[in-house]
Parts: structure tokens; sequence; C-alpha cells
């Protein structure tokens, strides 16, 4: 249920049939499915149904190479049992060798054997279940969602195979340096889709993707290069919190963040020079193995940025033309015999061009043949020497009147916007026959329908004929509906005739633009709909006298008046947003708004009477500085979903005193001041609030026991209240809590329970941070190990505490601690043995190893997403540490050499762990970012290389010395697994999720004809890192 309520489909083998043989059906769902969750329970191994199913799991995994992924739960079983068919398991098993053939018992231990060694859960007790459940729907989702991750390719994607093809072997058989591949051709020609499927077909072998669609209309939006640049580097490092502020900056950031890590970058429709300079400047911006992929209608543009390779994209041969053509007129791969020389003309038309042949085709297939012949006729007449406008200009011709206008509208105004929305603007701009238009209009290939944000996408070609026709309707301004020029706009506004046609002016300048708008000037356009202006001032001191009442959308950032009229009513307006306006004050009657966006209104001093905006759904006012009152009824919006306010630094005089947002999700307050005041929540709000941010608040010294009542809330982030000394215990309400976040703050403790060992209070709760809040205590621990089973990250960085307590090997879900920059903690007693990453960076204090340090890094860990992201299965920071004396392979240099016998490494299979320390000393602090890259060859043949993902080009400084400068010599330890880390180095056809023969000749294992193999490990120097002593450990699990 659980899986199916995230929209996962599922098949459920819950018929235990007597019988041996399982179903076709069973058998089918097996093959197909993309990840099967094998549930084993001590009887299991008594049924031989159960064990054929596992059986043919395991084979189907190990025949689509680990690509079907095998996840088994251990219900109340010990894995070793189910390896070794040992206890009441093995007893269970063992009554079938009666019934079965020693072969068919054979492979059956050898399905048991696969799945033992296999990550997956264990459920010990029934208290369990509820929130191994919730992990294992997550890990479901996330492994599913690698797959949803790829990019959107056509339904019929004709001929890219062979493309792809192609160019996959040229950009990927190239040396280990960065490569630029440009691919060009005309418009309309499949450059965009090729990308995208080249982009799925290799994604998987770098360190951080993203694809950058449409680059030349983003940049010639406001702040385009900047927006572009944040894109680019919040998709590859995973990091939302990045901000640029300029380009230069950006070039600078991309630059020295990605210089180490091997991405892919695909550059869709680049047009100008200034783009390649700020998204892709040169090879050395991007680590070894890189690739840069642009498409472009200019070849000259990439050759001069040195691309190494351009490829020309060529039309569709005619068998292929044919194909595609007549996928989308007859939804199928040809045409019937009727049809097929008209079919050949068609295609002849469209000159192989897969954007005409999709919408010529598209077209057909909406009308008879004998109209169809005779516009094709026509058009082959009237455009003898055609481009890829007229081509297209046939679907649009044969559209009905109401359907044209619909068109119109969108490709002019509305692309890239909500669909919904758009229906709303295009009603109350007068259209008709919505849902047959725009039905038909994505049936004609001439939009589409984005199914993640459910915007509408149109082909740039396809909106540039939509502009080409508007213009061409008439040639005076104040008769056409849409005016998209400043000159139009200017003639109409400035000029002396009324211009009643007009429902939308839109706008949307790269630069600041000033715009002398005379304080009637709307009185020209008394029927407009929607006002979108972007990047647009105006100098006039004057007010505005005059808005049309029938304006139902206002967009205009940089709004340059103070107020809107008070003529104007807002009793038809949606959407009002102003952000960065200068306004000071606005209407009163507004039914109908849903969003009110005034953020950065420097100017806006008071939020009046709400109470009749009943429909309101967003409302925003961050960094309005000078906002001193907010009308009591703002916090009785019972639709309001989304309230932001931030900066306001003079303090409110008027505020609501009490919350009762029942619909409210999302409530952010960042240095807000309210004298005497803290947060008051009604019990309404306990099914919708999901995510709660106070930040920055000086005054706020605690909160309400009301918070108590957000029973909804997932995630609470308190940040920089450094007044606040206390949490109330109410803080145990919220069970659908998954993150905690308290940064800076006067805390020194946590809220304790009555009863300690209360059951899940926090079923859900993943991760618990508190930053320097001074805690000294952490007796609290003591109560999360039974109110949070689900823990998998406890950062308790700069705080006062002198021990970590014995009892943090009880939190069996930990994956990640951090107590980085803790001056005072001197013991860390012992490690859960789940642990994968433990970071004690800037403890000064501590000068000694975990107790359990050997079971710690020994231990067989089952999380393969951190193997997988990071390269590594645990790695432990400390400082002034001495590399254990149990490490038999020790060096004062960067590089350790050491001989093994030629069948040992074989002969452990997975049994075996290399284990690296480094202690080393950071001797310029001022430059604490580098990257500690560590290298491992085998018989001179270069086996590993430490990831530079983000983890690894750290911020050492402040990981190692804690965010208050601490000096002394640093420890590092990472633990390998050779047979899922391990490839020839440079091979990018390796599949990196799935553990490796070792036995393969291009380990250049026993290649030498010597009895013994040579293992290297070396450190990368680095000017500003001594490497004081180097050891490597093994550890045979045998």
């Amino acid at each position: 249920m659980a899986l199916r309520q995230r929209g996962i489909n599922v098949f459920i083998d819950d018929k235990l049939s007597r019988g041996e043989e399982i179903s076709a059906s069973l058998l089918e769902a097996i093959e197909e499915s993309k990840i099967s969750i094998v549930i084993i329970s001590e009887n299991y191994a008594s049924s031989s149904w159960c064990l054929n199913e596992l059986e043919k799991i395991i084979m189907c995994n190990k025949l689509r190479s680990g690509e079907q992924l095998v996840l088994p739960i251990f219900y109340r079983v010990d894995p070793s049992q189910v390896r070794k068919q040992s206890g009441r398991f093995g007893e269970e098993f063992g009554k079938l060798e009666v019934r079965f053939s020693s072969d068919k018992m054979e492979a059956w231990r050898e399905a048991m054997i696969s799945v033992s060694h296999m990550s997956g859960w264990p459920i010990l007790q029934k208290d369990d279940e509820a929130n191994l459940i919730q992990e294992i729907v997550q890990e479901v989702s996330k492994k599913l969602n690698h797959g949803t991750m790829q990019l959107h390719l056509p339904k019929y994607p004709v001929g890219i195979d062979k493309q792809v093809n192609n160019i996959h072997f040229q950009v990927m058989s190239a040396d280990e340096k960065t490569t630029m591949v440009g691919l060009y051709g005309i418009g309309g020609i499949g450059k965009t889709t090729l990308a995208k499927a080249l982009y799925n077909r290799i994604a998987d072998d770098f360190e951080g993707c993203c694809f950058l669609p449409k680059i030349r209309e983003a940049s010639n939006q406001y702040d385009g290069l900047v927006q572009l640049q944040k894109k680019l580097l919040c998709e590859i490092l995973m990091d939302n919190s990045i901000n640029i502020n300029n380009l230069d900056i950006g070039i600078n950031i991309i630059r020295n963040r990605l210089c180490s890590k091997k991405i892919l970058l695909i550059l869709d429709d680049v047009d100008t020079r200034e783009q390649l300079e700020a998204l892709a400047g040169g090879h050395d911006w991007f680590g070894h193995g890189s690739k840069v992929i642009a498409t472009t209608r200019n070849k000259q543009l990439l050759a001069s940025h040195g691309f190494n390779k351009l490829e020309k994209v060529n039309e569709l041969n005619v068998i292929e033309g044919l194909e595609l053509f007549s996928w989308h007129a007859f939804r199928n791969s040809h045409p019937s015999r009727d049809y097929l020389d008209l079919s050949k003309r068609a295609v002849h038309y469209c000159s192989g061009l897969p954007l005409a042949l999709e919408v010529v085709g598209s077209f057909l297939h909406s009308i008879e043949q004998s109209k169809f012949k005779l516009i094709l006729d026509e058009y082959e007449n009237q455009y003898l020497d055609k481009d890829i406008q007229d081509l297209l200009r046939i679907s649009y011709d044969g559209l009905e009147d109401e359907v044209k206008e619909i068109f119109l509208y969108i490709s002019c105004c509305f692309v890239g916007e909500d669909i919904n929305e758009v229906k709303m603007k295009l009603e109350a701009c007068g259209c008709l026959c919505l849902e047959k238009g725009t039905t038909k209009l994505m049936n004609l290939s001439l939009l589409t329908i984005d199914e993640h944000s459910n915007r509408i996408e149109m082909h740039d070609l396809i909106q540039q004929m939509g502009r080409t026709i508007h213009l061409s309707e008439t040639s005076k301004s104040h008769k056409r509906k849409r005016l998209l020029i400043k000159d139009d706009v200017m003639d109409v506004l400035n000029g002396n005739k009324e211009a009643r046609a007009v429902k939308v002016i839109k706008l949307n300048f790269p630069k600041p633009t000033e715009l002398d708008i005379d304080s009637r000037a709307f009185e020209k356009v008394k029927k407009l709909v929607v006002l979108d202006i972007r990047n647009a001032t105006s100098s006039r001191s004057s007010d505005l006298e005059y808005v049309p009442n029938s304006l139902r959308w206002i967009n205009w950032p940089h709004f340059p008046f103070s107020s809107l009229p008070s003529t104007y009513t807002m009793d038809n307006l949606i959407q009002l947003k102003l952000p960065h306006s200068s306004i000071k004050h606005f209407g009163k009657a507004f039914m109908w708004l849903k969003e009110i966006d005034l953020s950065f209104s420097m100017f806006l001093v008071e939020i009046p009477d709400l109470s009749t905006a009943i429909n309101l759904e967003k409302l925003n006012l961050r960094g309005c500085v000078n906002l001193v009152k907010v009308h009591e009824s703002v916090g009785s919006l019972s639709k309001l979903v989304n309230f932001s306010l931030s900066n306001n630094v003079k303090g409110f005089e008027q505020f609501p005193s009490r919350l009762k947002l029942k619909s409210l999700q999302y409530f952010l307050m960042v240095n807000c001041r309210i004298d005497d005041w803290c947060p008051q929540f009604s019990e309404e709000m306990n099914s919708s609030l999901e995510m709660l941010v106070i930040s920055n608040s000086t005054v706020i010294n605690q909160l309400s026991p009301t918070i108590g009542y957000l029973s909804s809330l997932t995630n609470l982030h308190i940040i920089n209240c450094m007044e606040l000394k206390t949490l109330p215990s109410t803080i145990y309400c919220l069970s659908n809590l998954t993150s905690l976040e308290v940064i800076i703050s006067d805390l020194s403790t946590f809220p304790s329970l009555n009863d300690p060992s209360s059951p899940s209070l926090f079923p859900y709760l993943t991760s618990i941070r508190l930053f320097d809040c001074k805690i000294t205590n952490l007796d609290f621990l003591e109560t999360m190990v039974h109110v949070a089973p689900s823990l998998k990250k406890l950062d308790l960085s700069e705080n006062n505490f002198c021990r970590l307590p014995s009892c943090i090997i009880n939190f069996k879900s930990l994956k990640y601690i951090y107590t980085i920059g803790c001056k005072l903690l001197e013991e860390i007693p012992n490690i859960p043995e789940g642990v994968v990453r433990m970071d004690a960076g800037g403890c000064v204090s501590l000068a000694r190893f975990p107790d359990n340090i050997h079971s710690f890094i020994s231990c067989h860990d089952n999380n393969v997403e951190y193997k997988q992201r990071h390269g590594l299965s645990k790695e432990l920071i400390l400082m002034n540490c001495e590399i254990p004396d149990w490490y038999r392979y020790k060096s004062m240099n960067n590089s350790i050499t050491f001989r093994l016998p030629a069948d040992r490494l074989i002969s452990w299979k997975r049994k075996a762990l290399f284990v690296p320390c480094f202690k080393f000393e950071v001797t310029n602090y001022e430059d604490w970012r580098f990257a500690l890259k560590c290298k491992v060859f085998i018989n001179g043949i270069q086996v590993w290389d430490i990831p530079s993902s983000e983890t690894f080009w750290r911020d050492w400084g402040r990981s190692f010395c804690g965010y208050h400068e601490s000096r002394g010599e640093y420890m590092w330890m990472i633990v390998i697994d050779p047979c899922l880390h391990f490839h020839p180095f440079g091979d990018d056809n390796m599949d990196n999720s799935r553990e490796i023969d070792l036995n393969q000749p291009c380990f250049g294992i026993n290649s030498s004809g010597s009895n013994l193999d040579e293992f290297k490990f070396e450190v990368a120097e680095l000017p500003n890192v001594i490497i004081k002593m180097f050891g490597v450990h093994i550890i045979t699990r045998e």
C-alpha cells in the first residue's frame, strides 16, 4: 500500500501455491520488474514456490547485469543463516532434500547465497516494521527516480540511435582530458533531441551532470546567464544554497568548484560567445574525463571557442523520413498502400527535417486524405523556395479560427507557464473551446506539456512562426490583441487612439530599460487582461492615475510607482506580483486574488485588512525592510498555503497575535523583529504545515508550546536565533518530523521526556542538526534512541560537550555523525557499526581513536548509495591521532608500495577491505580549499582514484579545524571495498553499481608472471598540505 501511494506499480505474489511450478504471469512479472523485493523469513526455505521465485529473481538480476535490483528484507532471520542455511531456516530447507534433486537444491543454495550478500534490511522485532517500511519506500522511490532523471525524448525517435552511436563512440573514446563536442545544424533538424539522447546514454558515467536547455532564450531574460550559472552549479553539486551575484563571480565559482570533478554538461542552443565564456570558458574548468556538448546553428561559434570535435546533424534520409512521418500520420511505421504516394510527397516537402515531418504528419492524421492532397498541392506550388516556417505553416492554416487564436496567444505570450493558469488567462481573453483547442494543438505537435512541471513547451521555431503570424495580422499596433514589442506598447500607451482590442501586454527586456509611461496611459487599453512587464523602469515622479478594472494578472518587477490608483478596485485581480517595487500601499478589494508578491519592496509600510482575500494562497513579503504593520486578518486567511517574511529590521508594530492558517504548508520568517512575541499556532493548523523556518531573530528566546499542534510538520529549521534558550517539550508531538535543525542559539540542552522509553514519537525523523547551540549535556540522546529509530544523520558540531554518550552505539539506523569543532570533546566511546561517515575535525582535545575502531572499519556495510556516490565504504576524520600500531604498511612519504601473493586478493573475493589512513598538516589556512586525492595501482595499472566529488573537494579548514580556527595534525581514515570500487582507470564502460570480478585481465593481477602482485597507494602532493604519515591496513573477513 505504501508503495502504491507513491505511484509505484506493484505486483504482489501473495498466493502461495502448493504447486512446484510458478505461473507464467509471475515469471513475466519478475522479468519485467525493475526492482524485486524479497521478504525472507524463518519459514521461507520450506516453500519450493518461494525458492523457485528467488532463483528466477537472481537469474534475472545476473542476466540484466544488475539493472534489475534485488532488495531483500530479512524478517526475523539473520542473513548469515540464509547464506549458510543454518539454524531453523536451514532445518526447513533440509526437509526439501527428500523431494527434490541435488541439482535443484544446489541452484536454490546459490540463489540464497547471492541474496544474503545483497544490501537489504533486517527486521528483528515488530517495533521495527513501521520505520523500515518508510525507509524501504524511500529507497525504492530513489532507485526508480534514477531512471526518471533521464531526459524526455520524442515518442518516435527515428534515426536517433544511429547518430547517438556515432557520436558516443567519438566522445567516450577520447582521452581523459576534457572533451568539448559541438552539434551544429539548421533549426528543426533534431540537435536538441540528439543531445538529450546522448545525455541519457552516458550520464551514469559522470560524477555530476547538467542539461541546460534553450540557452539562447534563457540568456535574453534579465540576469539570464547568471541564473544559468547557478542552475549548472546547483545541479552538478546538488546544492541549492549556492548564490551568485554576477557573471564574473559565477565564472570563478564554476572553475574552482568543478576543476577536479568529472562532469557532463549539455549546452543547448547557444548562439553567442558570451554564453560559452560564462558557462564553459575552457577545457581546464572541469576535471579529467569531463564532456561538454553544445548545440548551435552556428558552426563557427564553436570552432572559435576551441571545441575538439564538431559534428553536423544531417537531415533524415528518405526511409527514415517516411517512417517518422508515418508514425505521426498513421501511428504506424509505414503508410498503407493508398497513402504511400501522398506520404512520399509530404516527406519530400518536409526536406528530411524531423520537426516538419512531425508537424505535417500530425496534421495529416487530423484530416481526410482528399483535403490533405489539396492543401499539399497548394503549398508545394506556393513555397518553392521554402524555409522551415513555410513547412510548419501548413498545420496552422488548417486550424479552426478559435484554435488559431489559442495558438497565437500561447506562442506569443504564455510558453513556459502552467497549463491550468494559461487556460484561465485564455478564457479571460475571450478564447473559446479551450479544452478542444489545447488538445488539438498537442495532437498536432504544435505544443507539449512537461509532465513534471505541467508547463507549456513549444519549439522555438513554432514560437517564431506564431509571432510572425501575429505581426502580419495588422500593421496597426492599436488593433492588435497582443503587444509584445516596446515600440508597439509605447505607440499605444502614448498615442491618442483607444486600443480596445489589446488583451495582453508582455515585455521582457534583457537589461534595465526606461519606459516613459504617462500617468493615464492605460486608459487606452480598457480591455487589458494581462500586464507582464519585466526589467522596465520609469523616471516619472507622478503616480499612475488609471489602471483598467479588467486586469486579472499584473506581473511587473521593479514597478516604478508608489501605489495603484484608488479608482482601481482589484475586484477581478487574480495575481499581483510587484517584487522590488516602489509601492507603498495598495487597494482594498481582493475577492479573487490568489497571489501577492511584494518582496523587496523597500517602501512598503503596511499590509492592510485582507479579510476579503478569501482565495489568497501565496503571500511573499521577503525583504520589505520598512514594513511595520501586518493586519491581524492575515493570520486567519483560510486558503493561504505559502507565507514568507524576511529582513524586517525595524520590527513590527502590528502582527497577527495567533496564526490560524489551516491551509498553510510553508512559513518562513527570516531576520524579523517582533518584540515580546514568538509564533503562536492554533490547533486548526494540525494537518497542513510542512515546513517552518525561523531565522536570524534576535528577540525570540523561546518557542511557544503551541508548536505541538503542528503534527503535520516535516521540516523545522531555527537558524541564528541567538537568544533562544529552550525548546518546548511539546516538540515531541511533531510525529511527522523528518528534519530538525537548530543553528546558533543559546540552547545548552534539549528537552527531555518524563518517560524516555516512549516508543517512536519521531518515527520518520532522519536528521538532527544542533549546530553551535552551546550544548553541554547530551542526555537527550538516551531519549532519542527510543523515540527516533530512523535517525540517520546526527550533527552536533561546534558545541561544548566533553564526550559522546555510550548510548550512541544503540542508534541502529545512524549513518552520519558530525562533531566538527567541538573543542572540549575528549572521548568517542564507540561508533555504531552502520555509520559510514564520522567527522570529528577541529576536536582538538580528542587524541585517541574510538574504542571500537577496529570493528567499526571491519564491519561489512550495506550502504550502497554512499559507496556509489563517494567511492568509499566508510570514512573517519579525527585530530591529533597516530596511525594505529596494527597498520602493517606505513610510510613517511606520500606513497606506499607493497607486494602480496598473486592469488591472495582473488581468493578474498568479497572478503577484503583496504583501509588507507592519512596523517597530515595544513600550512596555509587562508587557502583552505583543496582536494585530497588518493590513487591505487596494481602492477602499474591504476584501478582506483578517490572521486573528486564535492565531499572530497573539501572545506578542510572548516571540516577539520571547525568554524573557529584550530590548528593541529589531522587524520583521515577511509575504507575501500576493492570488489565494489576498483576498476581499470579510464574505462568508462565499467558499471560501478555492481561487484567487480578482480580476476579480469584488465586489472593486471598476476599479469607479470610473478608470484607476487605489486600494490601502490599514492596521495597527490599539494602545496599547502604536508603528509606526515601514510598507512594502509588490509582487513580480511574470512
